[in-house]
């Protein structure tokens, strides 16, 4: 899936490598590219047995696992953890992490799979039987990301701890973690800007809460709404309908039964930054925005296939106002249904890709089954609340920002 550029400033290892990190609900490893940390120079460093890849609707990597001290935050809104599983890349595609140096999976041990290539290293006499150093035999020093997955899918398979569920186990940090954010897309303001300029915009920057994120009230206001979270595979929720404006709701797919694996017909992934929808129902949004606005259909045709890239039209030609909220309806944890609010202003993402330009913020993923992916769009009018504490699968919640 897209990977949102939503960067967590992490410490690894004995140097103090520095790493911006994705932020992912919607996954589980951490990750560190190869050439922002350097295992050979971590005195904390200790070497393990297994190899890790994965592999999204864009993008993709490989590499060994070791283990390390994370440091995360600065002064007393800080936290170590030592022995934490770290894969560094060996191979990666382009674009796998955006801008930033890798991803810190915040989903459950499920989506932490790894693989034991003890038997691998031994009858390739490499001793002792570590993936660090990195060691390839002659025929799968070529491979690509998606064909070095299936030679590792013929080793055992183990489940590694998650860095987050390291954390909350020891008793570092509560059973929550909460998002402020304000976009999407970065905001490249109306004019050219170094990144650095655009790292310090206020609308580039947010906070990120670890622990019990409700103590930190100057950041919401009014009640949470909450969604039930049916199963701790990917943050699953269940999305019962979509509403354009005013007009009729449309009810979501179900998966299909070959897609089961999925669990739910939604997920909440603040890896996205996108909103994600099943054909159907990106045909009747389409559709209903056409309705609404018959001029605005020129400007939507070039966002009916997802190229991979994010596309801008001049942001002359958005007029904000003139463009419908849409509601997407959820399983409720304490009612029967939530209802959320998606803004014209989260789902046109004003200068972005570029100065001066506006962009659409829903696609549809090819071979994708019926699931909507609801990523950094809907969150960004939100503080978003994920609490793992509840049982049995937690909730999500929802509070307007301050």
């Amino acid at each position: 899936m897209p990977e949102a550029a939503t960067p967590q400033l992490s410490n690894i290892g004995s140097q103090g490598a520095q790493a911006n990190l994705i932020l992912d609900s919607g996954s589980s490893a951490l990750v560190i590219q190869g050439e922002d940390y350097q295992p050979g120079e971590d005195d904390s460093l200790t070497t393990t047995c297994f190899a890790q890849n994965r592999t999204y609707g864009m993008g993709g990597w490989f590499g060994p696992v070791v283990k390390t001290r994370i440091h995360m935050g600065r002064g007393p809104f800080s936290v170590s953890l030592e022995e934490t599983h770290v894969a560094v890349t060996r191979k990666e595609q382009q674009n796998s992490f955006a801008e930033a140096d890798g991803i810190m999976g915040l989903a459950y041990y499920e989506l932490n799979r790894a693989y034991d290539l003890t038997d691998y290293l031994t009858d390739n006499n490499v001793s002792p039987a570590a993936t660090y150093p990195w060691f390839l035999a002659d025929e799968q020093q070529d491979d690509t990301v998606r064909e070095f997955k299936g030679f590792l899918k013929t080793y055992p398979k183990s489940y590694l701890t998650p860095y987050f569920t390291q954390l909350e186990q020891q008793g570092v940090v509560g059973n929550q973690f909460g998002f402020v954010i304000h976009r999407s897309s970065i905001y490249q303001t109306s004019q050219q800007r170094s990144q650095e300029a655009l790292r310090k915009h206020p609308l580039n920057r947010g906070f990120f809460v670890l622990g019990k994120p409700k103590i930190h009230t100057s950041l919401f206001q009014g009640k949470f709404k909450k969604v039930k979270v049916l199963d701790d595979k990917y943050h699953n929720v269940h999305v019962r309908s979509m509403r354009v404006g005013n007009s009729e709701p449309i009810a979501a797919p179900e998966l299909d039964e070959a897609d089961r694996n999925h669990r739910t017909n939604g997920i909440i992934d603040s890896g996205a930054s996108f909103i994600v929808l099943p054909q159907l129902l990106f045909d009747h949004l389409l559709e209903a925005l056409i309705k609404v606005n018959a001029d605005c259909e020129a400007l939507l045709d070039p966002y009916r296939s997802f190229t991979g890239v994010e596309m801008g039209v001049d942001l002359a030609q958005i007029d904000l106002a003139a463009w419908p909220s849409i509601y997407f309806v959820f399983d409720g944890a304490e009612e029967d249904e939530v209802e959320l609010e998606l803004k014209p202003k989260d789902y046109w993402q004003v200068h972005a890709p570029a100065p001066n330009q506006a962009s659409f913020q829903f696609t549809v993923l090819a071979g994708w089954p019926n699931q909507c992916i609801l990523g950094l769009p809907l969150m960004a009018s939100y503080f978003t609340i994920f609490d793992r504490a509840a049982q049995p699968h937690g909730v999500i919640q929802f509070a307007d920002k301050a």
